[in-house]
């Protein structure tokens, strides 16, 4: 009896505590949600007001690339928080071009600048990691500029053979199985690079995993691509 007693006893817990859980997590879930849109809306409202001033979206990207590469200065000097506020500035601006892209009409050029610009902010920013400490960072910053260029490299090659084919309207690298979506790219990329510049002595942890994060993403392309342009294909005819 006392066992059976104890047993519900601690099931109940469980239940309780996943219950706990859930709505915790529900409650994030809303919180993120209400930031986010709170976010977009502001960032909406300054492209609106950027818009106006005759400003373009290819001139907030090559202003965000420039003040994002003052982090390599400050990371090489250990300066990690000034090197994060100059990583947030370029993220900001990053979302504003898009913004601004969106009030006025998008060009191909501002696609091809804002995404080249994007590859090499990023890039630089792990080469500064290297910088600040080369005895401890440079091997694992090699090995994620490795994977990283992986990833990049398995991206345009496919954007160049869909914009060949007019994949735009035949085909979707979404429609692939094998495609993990937004797995491993800016956002993910974005938060290691923030936490890192809060806790530097954690590079070597966090290179490895974003590093394993993008090979895994320059795999999943490459199976994209496959199914994409040659199973998807024969199925067609």
């Amino acid at each position: 009896m006392l066992n059976k007693l104890k047993s519900i006893a601690n099931n109940t817990l469980s239940k309780t505590k996943k219950l706990k859980l859930a709505e915790k997590s529900a409650k994030f879930g809303a919180y993120a949600k209400k930031s986010a849109d709170i976010l977009y809306k502001f960032i909406d409202f300054c492209a609106q007001k950027v818009s106006k001033l005759g400003v373009s979206a290819n001139v907030v990207t090559v202003t965000g690339f420039v003040i994002g590469l003052l982090a390599i200065n400050f990371l090489s000097l250990g300066n990690y928080m000034l090197a994060l506020v100059c990583i947030l500035f370029n993220r900001f601006f990053d979302a504003l071009d898009g913004a601004i892209a969106r009030h006025d009409k998008p060009t191909d050029f501002g696609l091809f600048l804002d995404a080249a610009l994007d590859y090499v902010f990023y890039a630089g920013v792990i080469f500064g990691f290297a910088l600040a400490d080369p005895m401890q960072n440079a091997v694992a910053a090699a090995f994620l500029l490795f994977a990283f260029t992986a990833a990049a490299c398995a991206m345009l090659a496919y954007a160049v053979i869909a914009y060949k084919n007019d994949c735009g309207k035949k085909e979707d690298m979404t429609s692939s199985p094998f495609y993990l979506g937004g797995f491993a790219q800016g956002f993910e990329t974005m938060i290691a690079l923030v936490v890192l510049c809060v806790v530097p002595g954690f590079f070597l942890q966090v290179a490895i995993v974003l590093g394993i994060l993008s090979l895994v993403k320059a795999l999943t392309v490459i199976a994209a691509a496959y199914y994409n342009f040659t199973i998807a294909k024969r199925n067609l005819k």
